[in-house]
C-alpha cells in the first residue's frame, strides 16, 4: 500500500519487519533469509509480512531503501556542510566509516543483498546500480575540487574507483574482525587520499 494510506501502527509494523529482516540477513546470509525465518525473528506469521510487503522481493527492496536512507541521512549533511572540496572529501571518508561503525548490521545486510540477490528475470545483479550511483556522487565531489583548483588534474573515474574500492573493502574485514579499528583506518584513508588528490604547490 502507498505510504500516505498507511496508519501509524502499520508503519511501526513495517519498520519492525525491516529491522528483523536486517538481523536475519546479517546473521544468516541472503541464501538463508526466508520469510519464515524473518517471521520467527519478528514473532509474527509470514502472512503478516505478505500483507505489508507482498513477498520477499518487495521486502528486500524496502531493506535496501531503509539502509540507503540511514547512510544518506548520516553522510550527506556532513559533506554538504563543508566549505571546501578537500574538507568534503574528508567528511565523505569519515562519514562512510562512521556509518559502518554505527550501523554494522544494516551494512552487512546490504552487502548480502547486493552480492547475492537475483532479480525476477534472473538478473544476478539487480542492485548493481547502487555502486554506479556511489561512483557518480563521488565524481561530483572530485569535480568540485578540480574546478575550485584544490585538487590536481587526475582522471575522476579512476580516483573515484580507488576511493570506493578502499571503502568497499571494509565490510568484509568487519565480518571477520568485528573489533577492526575504523577510526585508525579513517585517519589513514583521509591522509592517503588528501595526498593523492591535492594540487602540488
Amino acid at each position: 500500500m502507498p505510504p500516505e494510506s498507511r496508519t501509524f501502527i502499520e508503519e511501526i509494523r513495517r519498520a519492525q519487519i525491516i529491522e528483523c529482516a536486517i538481523d536475519v540477513l546479517a546473521d544468516h546470509g541472503y541464501a538463508n533469509t526466508t520469510l519464515a525465518r524473518i517471521a520467527r525473528q519478528a514473532k509474527i506469521s509470514t502472512g503478516v509480512i505478505s500483507y505489508h510487503f507482498g513477498g520477499k522481493s518487495p521486502l528486500i527492496q524496502a531493506v535496501v531503501a531503509h539502509v540507503a536512507k540511514l547512510a544518506t541521512d548520516l553522510m550527506v549533511p556532513r559533506i554538504l556542510a563543508q566549505p571546501t572540496a578537500a574538507e568534503g572529501l574528508r567528511a565523505y571518508l569519515e562519514s562512510n566509516l562512521e556509518f559502518m561503525r554505527l550501523h554494522r548490521k544494516p551494512l552487512l545486510a546490504l552487502v548480502e543483498i547486493v552480492t547475492h540477490a537475483t532479480g525476477e528475470d534472473g538478473d544476478p545483479h539487480p542492485y548493481a546500480r547502487q555502486s554506479e550511483v556511489a561512483i557518480d556522487d563521488l565524481r561530483k565531489l572530485l569535480d568540485w575540487g578540480q574546478r575550485a583548483g584544490e585538487f590536481r588534474d587526475f582522471d575522476q573515474l579512476s580516483m573515484a574507483i580507488a576511493i570506493r574500492g578502499a571503502i568497499d573493502a571494509v565490510p568484509g574485514l568487519l565480518l571477520h574482525d568485528p573489533g577492526f579499528d575504523l577510526d585508525l583506518l579513517a585517519s589513514e584513508l583521509v591522509t592517503t587520499f588528501t595526498i593523492a588528490t591535492r594540487r602540488q604547490p
